[in-house]
This record gives C-alpha cells, structure tokens and sequence, in this order.
C-alpha cells in the first residue's frame, strides 16, 4: 500500500470538494485504518527481528520516512548492533533482495541519523556496498549506488537522492 502511495492517494481524494458525506466518511475511515495498519508494521521491533534474520524484503518500514525519523535513536542500541547485522549481510547474503534492502535500509540510517554517515564508514561499509555496484541484479546495484552517494555525499547535500 506504501509503494502504491495509497496513503497519498486517499489524502489528495479527501482534498477535493466532495457533497457525499457517505464519501468523506469512507475516506476518513480509509485512512484512519491505514494509519493503524502503517504503525504495527512499523514497529521497531517488527523491523529488528527481520535484520536479525537475515531476510529483508520490502516490508512498509523501510520505505516509511517516519519509521525512520521516530526510529532512528533505537539503531544506536548494543553498539549500533543492527547496522552491523546489515553490513553483515552484504558479504554473506545471497538473496539480491536481501542485498538491495540492506543498501537501502543503510542508505536511510545515513540519511536520517546526524552521525550516520560516519558511523557506517567507521564500520568499514563502504567497500562492501562497492562491491555490490557490480552485481547482476539491478535492483541491488541501484540500491548500492544510492548507498554509497549518501556515503559519499553525507544526510546535508544528499537529501534530494531519491530511491
């Protein structure tokens, strides 16, 4: 539903002027629910035993801006224990999914954390993600690039870079 940017949809169908109040109420109640739906998927500890698993797929978390921005203090925990489950992943993963969420899902920690760009090059990253620029899958050398521009380029100036 995030990918499909429902969420945007309903919000641009309530902006317009509409005399069904049936409608609006539907609307109203659209939203609400997919508000709800939104926050138990996002939760962190939804997001954390996917990492630790090891099997990343494109739940609505790693897309969700606000799962980043609400979540962003819960990555510095056991010494940023996550990032480096995900930086783990990118030498032992084989699924080119797994490889492309992990890249995206650092990209964002660098984007939304004030020290991320730092953290993830003082865990030795970047190498790792330049490897995977090179990977038969598309979808993971797109994800790798973006990884390493925000590296490269740090949350300030690399803002605009959009996946």
């Amino acid at each position: 539903m995030i990918d499909l940017q429902l969420p945007q949809v309903v919000q641009s169908l309530k902006a317009q002027a509409w005399s069904d109040e049936d409608l609006l109420e539907g609307l109203n109640y659209l939203e609400d629910g997919l508000k709800d739906s939104i926050k138990k998927l996002s939760s962190f500890d939804v997001y954390k035993q996917e990492v630790l698993l090891g099997n990343l797929d494109w739940s609505p978390m790693h897309k969700d801006p606000i799962f980043w921005r609400d979540n962003i203090a819960h990555f510095e925990e056991n010494d940023f224990q996550i990032i480096r489950v995900l930086i783990t992943i990118l030498d032992t993963g084989s699924n080119p999914r797994t490889l492309a969420v992990a890249c995206f899902d650092l990209s964002q920690f660098i984007q939304h954390h004030p020290s991320g760009r730092l953290i993830v090059a003082d865990l030795k990253a970047k190498e790792r993600v330049m490897k995977l620029m090179n990977h038969e899958n598309a979808e993971v050398t797109k994800n790798a690039l973006l990884c390493i521009q925000r590296l490269f380029l740090g949350a300030k100036y690399a803002s605009f870079l959009q996946a």
